[in-house]
């Protein structure tokens, strides 16, 4: 046997048998290795996946600003119940404002605030501007509240701050309110009086002329209008008498009592119910002073003598003759240079009229009176009433009833536009120069066709605030 047998011997035994089988390494497959390198990727997969959420958390945070010194506190709840407390409190004060505002603004369109004092409307303009600043300084902090404490805080401090204002605000915009109300309460009060007082003064001179027509009437023997006359004459004193009882309860009423809308009321209606009452007087008068004067005509072609006991008759044709004497201008000529006489004043046909829509018995040419009644419905949108219309066309007769040479009130019979159907009288406070309805009147009336002629201005020859006329009269009367 070789010298080195054993060695090899001892090798291979030792690489056939080992001497510790639990320590020797297991075999190693294909199969094993394949599975330990799947589950390393699946472990860098992994880390990788964390280490990507890390970055996009922290850049999350950065964003929203979780690292910034001013970042929300570790509670954060309590301020933001405050932020969103106050905004629940800003919509309820904006509402409390938006109404109040919406108020105030009522009153400057009602006839209170048409009719108070410039200085008084401004200033509530000017009140409802500040109340209209502060609701929008509220919108400005009344939305979702900001994300850091910070923030919130603010918003909390403007709030604060904005809620300290309204009270004073709110006192502002309700004192000039009231202001405005009084103001024009008191302004409506004094027209409305002025209004009554005119009215009134002018019935009683048309009494004055009824009683007069009335008395000479009765010496004559057939006056069938006689008795509507003095009903007439019997009906206006009794609104006299109210007119005299409503001004002096006008004298003690507070502006801001219940009591002044109702006594407004009650002098516009008496106002124009005055106005209408002489219209029927004037009317009944020219009834019954063109009977009488038919009746003493009778007489005197019958020849009825006195001291058969016809005195009476005779009497009343010759106070007739005396009224009348002069009485009429001389055919195609008229007193005043800026009067033009026609033969066809106070002799239009029906066809030629209408009737004023808003005023029965009255009538105008029906080519104006769609003007007219267009002027009307824009009066009534202002004041809350029709024109009152005391005098419109005249007959000659009429013309001639109502025709004192010694007087500038009315134009001898074919001179007067009223005999055209182009000439109205207006009360209800046009009758009054300065009242707001005659300002209005000169405002407007132009662009409807109706103007207020030179004559009847206050300088003019003849001042008269309730005549007016269309554009298409013939003449300045």
């Amino acid at each position: 046997m070789p010298q080195n047998r054993p060695v090899l011997y001892v090798a291979s035994v030792l690489n056939e048998t080992p001497l510790w089988p639990e320590l020797q390494a297991p075999p190693r497959s294909r199969r094993p290795a394949r599975s330990a390198r799947a589950s390393r990727r699946r472990r860098t997969v992994g880390i990788v996946a964390v280490t990507v959420s890390l970055v996009i958390a922290a850049g999350s945070a950065y964003g929203l600003g979780l690292f910034d010194p001013g970042a929300r506190t570790a509670d954060p709840q309590p301020v933001v119940a405050d932020a969103h407390a106050a905004v629940a409190e800003n919509a309820a004060l904006r509402g409390h404002l938006a109404t109040e505002i919406k108020d105030a603004r009522a009153v400057l369109k009602s006839p209170d605030g048409r009719a108070a004092a410039k200085s008084d409307r401004q200033a509530l303009d000017a009140a409802i501007d500040d109340a209209r600043s502060l609701v929008k300084s509220l919108e400005s902090v009344a939305s979702s509240p900001p994300g850091t404490a910070a923030e919130v805080s603010a918003v909390l401090e403007r709030t604060s701050e904005l809620h300290q204002d309204a009270p004073a605000v709110t006192a502002a915009l309700r004192d000039a309110t009231t202001a405005v109300v009084t103001s024009g309460r008191l302004a409506r009060l004094e027209r409305a009086g002025s209004g009554l007082e005119e009215a009134r003064t002018t019935l009683q001179a048309v009494m004055a002329d009824g009683e007069r027509a009335y008395a000479e009437s009765e010496a004559a023997a057939e006056v069938p209008d006689r008795d509507s006359l003095r009903v007439a004459l019997d009906e206006s004193g009794d609104l006299v008498a109210r007119a005299d009882g409503l001004l002096e309860t006008a004298a003690g009423v507070k502006p801001r009592s219940d009591a002044l809308a109702d006594l407004l009321g009650q002098a516009r209606e008496l106002t124009t119910a005055m106005s209408e009452a002489a219209a029927r007087i004037e009317d009944a008068i020219a009834a019954v002073v063109t009977a009488a004067q038919e009746d003493g005509a009778d007489a005197e072609a019958d020849g009825s003598d006195p001291a058969a006991g016809d005195t009476g008759g005779e009497a009343a044709a010759d106070v007739a003759t005396e009224e009348n004497a002069g009485t009429t201008a001389p055919a195609g000529t008229c007193p005043e240079p800026d009067q033009v006489w026609s033969a066809e004043n106070g002799h239009l046909s029906s066809s030629e009229l209408a009737q004023i829509p808003f005023a029965s018995g009255h009538y105008v040419r029906a080519d104006v009176v769609g003007g007219l009644t267009e002027l009307n419905e824009a009066y009534a949108a202002e004041f809350g009433v029709n024109l009152t219309i005391n005098s419109s066309y005249r007959t000659y007769a009429d013309q001639e009833a109502l025709y004192d040479p010694t007087s500038k009130t009315a134009a001898p019979p074919g001179c007067s536009n009223h005999g055209t159907g182009l000439a109205i009288d207006i009360g209800g406070g046009v009758q009054t120069f300065g009242s707001a309805q005659y300002e209005w009147l000169k405002a407007n009336a132009e662009a409807h066709g109706w103007v207020h002629p030179p004559f009847a201005e206050p300088s003019g020859r003849n001042p008269e605030p309730w005549h007016w006329q269309s554009v298409h009269a013939p003449n300045s009367y």
